[in-house]
């Protein structure tokens, strides 16, 4: 015997995959970050912190799970240290590297405030030279 096909009492429609909500920063958190051109100029112009060669690209701090990095997310400016190329594609591979980024930072935040005399750069790198203190207190 022979069945008859069910009815649809609604159509069938295409349907789109579901897609993951973004959060997105708002204005306010993506101002919030200290961003320096002059300041990421002065770190170029430093020998790397690794090997001593110039010239650097400035390599903002990552891997410290100290909030300031992060997916799609740099650190501020006035967290960068100089390293060369070669040297930075090291500390994006090695793990170990990680390490040493606390005590390069401290290097270059205290070169960054004998070279600075303005005001947005000094705090920033005050503020940075105290947030690293307390980390590393932890």
């Amino acid at each position: 015997m022979k069945r008859s096909q069910i009815a649809r009492k609604t159509p069938l429609t295409a349907r789109k995959p579901m897609q993951k909500r973004r959060r997105k920063q708002s204005s306010a958190q993506k101002e919030s970050r200290f961003r320096s051109p002059a300041y990421l100029a002065f770190v170029r112009s430093l020998p790397c912190c690794a090997c001593g060669v110039s010239p650097c690209d400035p390599h903002h701090v990552i891997g410290l799970h100290w909030g300031l990095s992060g997916a799609g997310m740099t650190a501020p400016d006035n967290y960068a240290m100089p390293l060369c190329r070669a040297c930075h594609g090291e500390m994006h591979r090695e793990p170990g590297w990680l390490q040493h980024q606390p005590r390069w930072l401290v290097d270059t935040i205290n070169r960054g405030l004998d070279e600075f005399t303005d005001e947005p750069i000094v705090g920033a790198l005050c503020e940075a030279l105290e947030f690293i203190a307390e980390r590393e207190a932890e």
